[in-house]
């Protein structure tokens, strides 16, 4: 401990050395007597002895309760030396910033934890209501309706597909390849898939303007769309769904997905995109969960795309993709 506290004032050591050996050489020139050298260095070692001495102890007292306190397992701030020097009060609201920030990482992983926990209790109770629905088809006679057998089925896909996409969405960065791609492409892909839903519904579907091409990924593009296209359908009970497409100079490309369904309130819509809201429509569907929207956001985000909500309860609900004036248009 001593050796190293020298190393660490090696400075000061070199420094009074130094002081010495300069002091000594202007005695021995201007030929001072030896007693009053002798009487100089005597008072100079009653004054800075026990300041050295002091220094030595605090740093040592200092290091054995930081080595007591690293030994202990968690570390508190509050178990943390009082600073003394500018030096040390730096450190010591360096480590408090730390623990702060290590305290926010350990909050916000408890949460994501605990919604994780929470978003697989919920789809195992909503994947259990197709199943359930099927055996019971089964079970009460022969004569199956094959539709309402395909719907369950599609309903199991869809909570699985879901799942999938949202354990991916923490790692989507890595899997993203942005390159042009054709909205009409992007949505037909997604109209293929729920054209049974559409079907089954009897609700329609018009397109228009979609024959631009626009700078994405085509993958993650068709999710959001497809996302969207089954919140449109979940909602909407007659009508129709449109699907359209426009180029302003300001926004650039904007995709259009409009319901006839039973609209969001006003109150709700600044919530929609936050993980887990449902608002007064969750509350009709039971087995919603506020997944759909946010995930659809956060891919939104990641692909710098923008995403905004208009609807009025009883009339619809419209929904844009704003891709920015990045985008290409097609001759």
């Amino acid at each position: 401990m001593f050796f190293q506290y020298l190393r660490d004032r090696r400075i000061l050591v070199f420094l009074l050395f130094l002081l010495i050996l300069i002091f000594t050489v202007v005695f021995v020139l201007f030929q001072i007597p030896l007693p009053a050298v002798l009487y100089a260095a005597a008072l100079f070692s009653v004054a800075g002895i026990p300041v050295a001495v002091r220094d030595f102890l605090r740093c040592r007292r200092q290091h054995r309760r930081l080595c007591r306190i690293c030994s202990s397992g968690i570390v508190f701030p509050e178990e943390l030396p009082v600073p003394e020097t500018l030096e040390e009060r730096d450190f010591h609201a360096l480590i408090l910033r730390l623990c702060q920030d290590r305290e926010a990482i350990l909050a916000e992983q408890m949460q994501m934890q605990q919604e994780t926990e929470n978003f697989y209790t919920l789809w195992l109770h909503q994947i259990k209501t197709p199943i359930a629905a099927m055996s019971l088809l089964l079970q009460q006679n022969t004569d199956l309706d094959a539709s309402q057998l395909r719907q369950e089925l599609f309903k199991i896909e869809q909570y699985a597909s879901l799942t999938l996409e949202y354990l991916r969405i923490g790692s989507i960065a890595a899997d993203l390849c942005a390159q042009p791609c054709s909205l009409s492409d992007v949505v037909r892909q997604a109209i293929k898939k729920y054209a049974p839903v559409f079907i089954y519904k009897k609700i329609g579907i018009v397109t228009e303007g979609l024959d631009r091409t626009v700078i994405s990924d085509e993958k993650w593009l068709v999710f959001v769309t497809e996302q969207l296209l089954s919140n449109a359908l979940k909602y909407t009970s007659s009508g129709e769904i449109r699907i359209w497409s426009e180029w302003t100079d300001d926004a650039g490309t904007v995709l259009y997905i409009q319901d006839t369904g039973i609209g969001i309130r006003s109150e709700d819509l600044p919530r929609v995109f936050e993980r887990g809201f449902t608002g007064s429509n969750g509350r009709i569907d039971k087995k919603a969960t506020g997944l759909g929207l946010y995930l659809c956001n956060m891919v939104c985000q990641k692909l710098c795309h923008k995403l905004s909500i208009t609807s009025k309860p009883g009339e619809g609900t419209c929904v844009c993709v704003h891709f920015g004036r990045q985008d290409v248009q097609v001759e």
